[in-house]
């Protein structure tokens, strides 16, 4: 802290204060960028889910054994998702913005691919259960995108 009556910095103290500034800002935006990483592994449980569930030949008869194998999937993926929330020290406003802009999306598209599955019958008991796939894929792409848009600040 500088006193009133001490010097204005020298010019090569000023760039070295710049490009410290600099070097700090660009750590945020890195570890800002781990909020992308978080979306992409929500998006990584969902299409896996999705895809466990197709590959059955009737979801509904599954058996606990799919069941065991979904709650590990979910479980595990969202400890990951938890631990690098957990490292996360520094970061911008604008991803964490993203960030929760992305799941508020998410959470809306997903309700609306859900709604429009069930009321189109594509999820009916005579539809295959590839449907289900589909439906995940199409229901992550805000999630996709909110990593994107983090991923390229």
């Amino acid at each position: 802290m500088r006193v009133v009556s001490e010097q204005v910095p020298t010019p090569q103290e000023a760039l070295d204060a710049l490009a410290e500034a600099s070097s700090q800002a660009a750590l945020v935006r890195r570890a800002g960028r781990q909020f992308g990483y978080v979306l992409l592994g929500i998006a990584a449980i969902y299409l896996s889910a999705g895809a466990l569930i197709s590959t059955l030949p009737d979801p509904r008869r599954a058996g606990p054994f799919v069941g065991l194998a979904l709650l590990v999937l979910l479980t595990g993926g969202l400890i990951g998702a938890i631990w690098i929330l957990y490292r996360i020290r520094a970061y911008s406003r604008t991803s964490l913005a993203w960030y929760f802009a992305g799941i508020a999306a998410f959470n809306l598209w997903n309700g609306l691919v859900v709604g429009v599955s069930i009321g189109t019958r594509w999820w009916a008991a005579t539809q295959p259960a590839y449907h289900f796939g589909l439906s995940a894929i199409v229901a992550v792409i805000p999630l996709l995108v909110a990593a994107w848009l983090i991923g390229r600040r």
